[in-house]
């Protein structure tokens, strides 16, 4: 799961509303939750790029930005297996918390 890649619907900052969108697993918290990070396709948003090459298992249709600082803690009934997409690679995802860091200041 951790390392994975799925499409949820990820609600907006202010909780009202949600948008679907493929989201990465970046750290399980406990049983019940999860923190994730959105991805885009817009190559022109701010974030850590993530390529054909990056991917493991599964496959990402278009190159994609993992969007940063938009770390959120989510429910893991969220993700349901039949919404996986794709798994990174370790060392791509090693470099997702490498840049994630850096950009978080941790």
């Amino acid at each position: 799961m951790v390392g994975s890649i799925y499409f949820i619907y990820m609600p907006y900052s202010d909780f009202k509303k949600s948008k679907a969108r493929p989201v990465l697993v970046f750290k399980k918290i406990d049983k019940n939750d999860l923190l994730i990070l959105p991805l885009t396709t817009n190559l022109g948003r701010e974030g850590i790029s993530l390529r054909k090459e990056d991917i493991e298992d599964g496959s990402l249709k278009k190159d994609s930005i993992v969007i940063v600082p938009k770390l959120t803690a989510i429910d893991s009934s969220l993700i349901i297996g039949s919404n996986f997409i794709a798994s990174l690679k370790s060392a791509s995802f090693k470099k997702v918390k490498m840049e994630l860091c850096s950009k978080l200041g941790c």
